[in-house]
């Protein structure tokens, strides 16, 4: 068995587990937010610059993940799930900016992290139970309809779905450059509406973002120029609600 194997083998595993362990089963889509709030991850979506698709920091018990607002919600979906790895997976983690979905092998950790995402959000016992067996039995017969129904059903971007689909010997790359074209039209074009494949969560906080920078001001861990520059990070302006508390 190749390195490869085993590291795909490997990851698999802990995909499965993680899913377990939060109550998931091993096919159905998972609610991120929800998931977030509940691993007490603060997440912030934010526009980042060039081609970053987020980043995820530890320090002790405290994790943070930043996501970039200007993909569409289904590649923002699989950069949580390669943070999630980061944080909780790996070992000895503490900071990492990514540029998600390269699968690049030249960097293990980086390549671990998306081979996590595209098991834990796109389970393979979950698939092969979505695809009609007329299309799992031979290679390349799966049709345009089941992967729009799949990619809607797990909430991930069309290239998510195809790189899961060719690695488990479903496609090849005939099928994944086929399927890879048009994907808002083919989507419109079967009744799909347009949320998945367009930017969103604009500015979004997840977690207690606030109450931990008031804490820190509090208890004078922080000035308060750098509580309010925290605060404004986030669109809030404190001394502006105080103001109109006092109207």
């Amino acid at each position: 068995m190749s390195k490869v194997d085993t590291i795909n083998i490997e990851i698999q595993q802990k995909a499965i587990r993680f899913r377990i362990d939060h109550g998931f089963s091993n096919t159905e889509p998972i609610r991120l937010k929800s998931l977030l709030l509940k691993c007490n991850v603060l997440t912030v979506f934010r526009q980042l610059s060039g081609a970053f698709s987020g980043m995820a920091i530890k320090l002790g018990n405290d994790r943070f993940m930043m996501v970039n607002h200007d993909h569409p919600l289904g590649k923002q979906h699989f950069t949580i799930a390669h943070e999630l790895y980061h944080l909780f997976i790996q070992e000895n983690f503490t900071s990492q900016s990514c540029i998600t979905g390269r699968f690049d092998k030249k960097d293990i950790e980086e390549y671990k992290a998306d081979l996590f995402a595209a098991n834990f959000l796109l389970p393979e016992e979950g698939l092969k139970i979505n695809i009609p067996p007329t299309e799992y039995v031979n290679c390349d017969t799966i049709r345009i309809e089941t992967v729009l129904r799949l990619e809607q059903y797990y909430s991930v971007s069309r290239r998510a779905l195809l790189q899961r689909l060719k690695l488990l010997g479903i496609i090849t790359k005939l099928k994944y450059n086929e399927y890879e074209a048009d994907v808002k039209r083919s989507a419109a074009a079967f009744g799909y509406e347009p949320d998945l494949y367009n930017a969103g969560n604009n500015n979004l906080v997840l977690g207690d973002y606030g109450v931990l920078a008031h804490q820190l001001f509090q208890n004078e861990r922080i000035s308060e120029s750098h509580y309010l520059e925290l605060m404004h990070t986030i669109g809030f302006n404190p001394s502006e609600s105080a103001s109109n508390g006092h109207e």
